[in-house]
């Protein structure tokens, strides 16, 4: 039988003018804890738009499915090692 699983993980994300919104940052644990670190981000990065985004992965028998990889990959920028 497949086992089904699904974490939730948040990142902030800084709207860069060139490259426009940008992964910053490592994942958090709960959405209060990214948005703790939004006055800091947004101050490092001279004021540019700060916001955090939420990801769930989905695992099947313990291993990131293909789609959650793929999200990673493209909207985050990140591999799944650390998931």
């Amino acid at each position: 039988s497949v086992t089904e699983t699904k974490r939730t993980v948040f990142f902030l994300m800084v709207d860069h003018p060139v490259k426009g919104w940008t992964r910053v940052g490592n994942t958090y644990a709960t959405k209060e804890n990214a948005n703790s670190w939004k006055t800091f981000v947004r101050n490092a990065w001279r004021g540019c738009p700060v916001k955090v985004s939420t990801f769930t992965a989905r695992f099947v028998d313990g291993k990131l499915d293909e789609r959650s990889r793929e999200v990673l990959d493209k909207k985050y920028n990140l591999t799944s090692e650390g998931m």
